[in-house]
C-alpha cells in the first residue's frame, strides 16, 4: 500500500531499499485509475512519463544517491494545472488553453526535478484559479474524496483531493486568497501558502500577481517543511523574489516554544465564528503554551477593511492578467483574421 505512505514515510522505505520508486509511482498509478473516475481530481495523467522519471530515481538510488541530497528522490507528485511543465498540458481549467502545451519548466519544477520528484500529472482547479470550489473547471468537477456529494473547496481543488485520496504523496497548487489553506481544509490535508517572495512565481499563469503563491498540499507538516525547502529560494527571474538564503524548516519543528511571542487577533474571534472553529483554536493556543510559547491578545483594527481590499485589488489584477487570453495568441483559431474573429465569424468563435 505504498500510495498510503507520507512523504516522509515513503523516503524512508526508498532509501533503505524496502520498495522500488518504480512500485510507489505505479501504486499511485493505481490509486488513481480505481478513485479518480470519481474524484475527479485529475486533468492529465502522465503514466509513461512518470514511470521513466521512476526508473531514473531507482538508477540514482542504485548509484547512491541519497535523500540528504535530493530530498524527494522517487516521489510521486502532481501539479495544479496552472504551473507549467515543459511538454506537459497548461489549461488553467480554461477551454480557452485546451490545447496549450506549456514550452518550458516552471521554476519550482526545475526545483522539484533536481530534488528527484516523479512528476505524475496535471490536476483540477477552478478556471483560472478563480474560484473556491472546484466547480468552475471547465473540463470536469472535482468532488471531495470523504463525501462525494461534497465540494473539495478550490481553487486548488484538485491538489488537496489528490493527496487526500492517496493519489499522490504530495502536491503543489496556487494560492491568492486561501486557494490552498481552503482546500486543504476541507479535504483534511496539510496546505501551506507561503509568505509572498519565498516561492518563485516563474512559470505560474497569474491570477492577482501581487497576491498569487505557489504552496504545498501534503499528508502531515513536516512533509510541508521538507516540500517548500525544495521549492523555496531567491530566482531573478521573478523580481517579486526574495533574495534570502532558505533555512531548514524541517529543523524547525523539534523542541519547544520558548521565547516565542504570538498575537490573537481579537478581531479574528468576534461574532460569527464557528463554534468549532473556536474550539480548535483555543486547543491549538493551549499546545503552543504548553510548548512554551507566549500569547497576547492584539488588534487588527483594519481586518474589517480586508475583504472589501481583496475585491478590489485581486479582479483589477485578474482583468490585466486574463487579458492576454482573448483567443488572438492562444485559441486553435488564432490564425483568423482579427475583424472576422472578433465578428464572430473565425472558425471556433461564437461560442463553439
Amino acid at each position: 500500500m505504498l500510495h498510503r505512505l507520507s512523504l516522509g514515510e515513503l523516503t524512508a522505505q526508498l532509501a533503505r531499499r524496502a520498495c522500488s520508486a518504480r512500485e510507489a509511482t505505479q501504486a499511485c498509478l493505481d490509486q488513481i485509475r480505481r478513485i479518480d473516475p470519481q474524484v475527479g481530481a485529475f486533468l492529465h495523467v502522465d503514466e509513461a512519463g512518470a514511470l521513466a522519471q521512476a526508473e531514473a530515481a531507482d538508477a540514482a538510488l542504485h548509484r547512491g544517491a541519497t535523500h540528504a541530497e535530493r530530498p524527494l528522490l522517487g516521489v510521486p507528485l502532481a501539479l495544479k494545472d496552472i504551473i507549467a511543465v515543459r511538454g506537459q498540458p497548461l489549461t488553467c481549467g480554461s477551454r480557452f488553453l485546451a490545447d496549450f502545451v506549456a514550452p518550458y519548466d516552471a521554476t519550482v519544477v526545475e526545483h522539484l526535478r533536481a530534488a528527484g520528484a516523479v512528476l505524475v500529472g496535471r490536476l483540477n482547479l477552478d478556471e483560472f484559479a478563480m474560484g473556491s470550489s472546484t466547480e468552475n473547471s471547465g473540463f470536469r468537477l472535482t468532488r471531495n474524496p470523504w463525501d462525494l456529494e461534497r465540494t473539495p473547496g478550490g481553487s486548488s481543488g484538485g491538489s488537496a483531493a489528490a493527496v487526500a485520496s492517496q493519489e499522490v504523496t504530495a502536491a503543489l497548487g496556487s494560492d491568492t486568497g486561501g486557494s490552498v489553506r481552503q482546500p486543504a481544509a476541507l479535504c483534511g490535508v496539510t496546505g501551506l501558502k507561503p509568505t509572498y517572495g519565498r516561492v518563485s512565481r516563474y512559470g505560474l499563469v497569474a491570477y492577482a500577481s501581487s497576491l498569487d503563491q505557489i504552496g504545498c498540499l501534503t499528508r502531515t507538516v513536516a512533509d510541508a517543511a521538507v516540500l517548500l525547502r525544495v521549492i523555496a529560494g531567491h530566482d531573478p527571474r521573478d523580481s517579486t523574489s526574495v533574495p534570502e538564503p532558505v533555512p531548514d524548516y524541517a529543523a524547525g519543528l523539534e523542541g519547544d516554544l520558548r521565547g516565542v511571542r504570538l498575537g490573537l487577533p481579537r478581531e479574528y474571534r468576534g461574532p460569527g465564528i464557528d463554534p468549532e472553529v473556536q474550539q480548535a483554536v483555543n486547543r491549538a493556543v493551549q499546545q503552543l503554551e504548553m510548548l512554551g510559547a507566549e500569547l497576547r491578545e492584539i488588534s487588527l483594527p483594519h481586518t474589517r477593511h480586508a475583504l472589501a481590499t481583496y475585491y478590489v485589488i485581486a479582479p483589477a489584477e485578474a482583468s490585466a492578467n486574463l487579458a492576454r487570453f482573448d483567443r488572438v495568441r492562444w485559441a486553435p483559431d488564432r490564425g483568423a483574421d482579427p475583424v472576422a474573429m472578433y465578428g464572430g465569424r473565425a472558425r471556433g468563435a461564437g461560442g463553439q
